[in-house]
């Protein structure tokens, strides 16, 4: 992919901008709220530090952020490079409203009708993404971002992990509720051939916390028993009630659900497929017994976590420095990414 932006080379960032106020930081640098002096136009300029990024992977997060920004599904990154001795700078619109994870109510969730809204508009960015050959790899509710707080328009942001389709990726340090099972299983002699359905498992993970407030596992891993309570359900539907908090959810979007969230990647419905559910209640109140008894099984226990109990944020990027920012409503979070290096 080659960048195709404008290059401005300077001595300090105030040089060009001034600085309102610092909106996060961490070991790879800091994302601040600034103004353009001759404009007044504000937005958020991500600073990375060169001594810790690889120039090649800072122009291939740029240009992947410019290219995603034809999308309205994605946050708009101005085609400008800007750096001085020290860092590395690119500038994105503001998210005015947040991010999904601060809308979010721990035990709670969201209504149906926004999360239905999210669900729509995630699907349709990350089909575009899948479509350019491209997976995700992050997607979490702190890299959703607000442009107004009943989630009418929202946008996806954070592409550090960002990689092609078909690319090989190493085992992580931190293992998120989010990461899909394969992720969760690569040993550090082993590495994984990326595929989308990585990002599929993702969303539904999402959905499901958006919906209840409560991440389903800690982690996909054997060693998880909430997972494995949900695996052992999916091989005896008709014989066993859901697990915790699945009691939440309506048939349809149990079915939904258990699409998205296929333990086996190569039986992972689209992201997509979620449009098909859309007017069907999602969320229900279960009197008792067990709704799921009819459901077939998906192609080819009070321990659940609310999810202001546990860190989602992986140790990647400045993120780790800085789990949970919180800004004005005028203002914006803006997650930050990590160095990669893609071939």
């Amino acid at each position: 992919m080659e960048p195709v932006f404008q290059t401005v080379e300077v001595e300090e960032i105030t040089e060009c901008y001034r600085i309102v106020k610092r909106l996060g930081q961490g070991a790879y640098g800091q994302v601040l709220l600034a103004q353009d002096k001759l404009t007044g136009k504000p937005f958020a300029l991500k600073l990375v530090r060169k001594d810790r990024t690889k120039l090649k992977s800072f122009l291939m997060e740029l240009s992947l952020s410019i290219s995603l920004s034809e999308h309205p599904g994605f946050i708009t990154t101005y085609p400008i490079f800007t750096h001085t001795m020290d860092y590395y700078a690119m500038t994105q619109e503001l998210a005015t409203a947040g991010t999904l994870h601060h809308l979010i109510q721990a035990e709670v969730g969201l209504s149906e009708e926004m999360v239905k809204r999210c669900a729509v508009q995630i699907s349709s960015a990350l089909d575009y993404m899948h479509h350019k050959g491209l997976v995700h790899r992050d997607l979490k509710p702190d890299n959703v971002l607000l442009m107004d707080r009943d989630c009418h328009h929202i946008v996806l942001g954070d592409f550090g992990l960002t990689q092609p389709v078909g690319s090989f990726v190493i085992s992580m340090s931190h293992i998120i509720p989010y990461m899909s099972p394969e992720l969760c299983d690569i040993s550090d002699e082993e590495y994984l051939v990326l595929h989308p359905s990585v990002d599929t498992w993702a969303f539904g993970v999402l959905l499901f916390v958006t919906l209840t407030g409560y991440y389903p596992w800690r982690r996909a891993f054997s060693d998880d028993i909430m997972y494995l309570d949900y695996v052992y359900w999916l091989d005896n539907l008709s014989y066993i009630p859901p697990p915790a908090r699945w009691d939440q959810f309506s048939p349809s979007a149990a079915t939904m659900l258990r699409n998205l969230l296929v333990p086996d990647q190569s039986c992972r419905h689209s992201v997509l497929s979620v449009l098909n559910y859309i007017n069907f209640p999602w969320k229900t109140d279960v009197s008792g017994g067990n709704p799921w008894e009819a459901e077939s099984p998906v192609d080819c226990d009070s321990d659940s976590q609310p999810i202001d109990q546990e860190d989602t944020t992986s140790n990647h990027g400045m993120e780790a420095d800085n789990p949970i920012i919180i800004i004005k409503e005028e203002d914006a979070m803006l997650t930050l990414g990590l160095e990669v290096e893609i071939s």
